[in-house]
């Protein structure tokens, strides 16, 4: 995770601790996404393109997850750390 992002997070006073981890985690799971999908595109056994395409769907259905429990527990997800996030990666 990118340390300015963490840097700016932990400085928001909008959050409460827990939420800023369950944005942390959310964060981590759109990065393991990447992560799966760059992967896929460098393998060549169908062994491993296997393995890459569970690696992906596992970081899709955590990130579903962590969605789903942010959207329950009414967190609202400032777009700046998103992008910011994503970009760095």
């Amino acid at each position: 995770m990118n340390k300015s992002f963490f840097n700016k997070l932990k400085k928001d006073r909008r959050y409460t601790k827990e939420e800023k981890k369950l944005i942390c985690s959310i964060i981590d799971a759109m990065n393991d996404i990447k992560v799966a999908r760059e992967y896929f595109q460098m393998v060549k056994d169908p062994g491993l393109i296997d393995y890459a395409i569970y690696m992906e769907e596992a970081a899709k259905a955590r990130y579903t997850y962590l969605l789903n429990e942010a959207k329950d527990k009414k967190i609202k997800l400032q777009y700046k750390y998103v992008l910011d996030e994503y970009n760095a990666v």
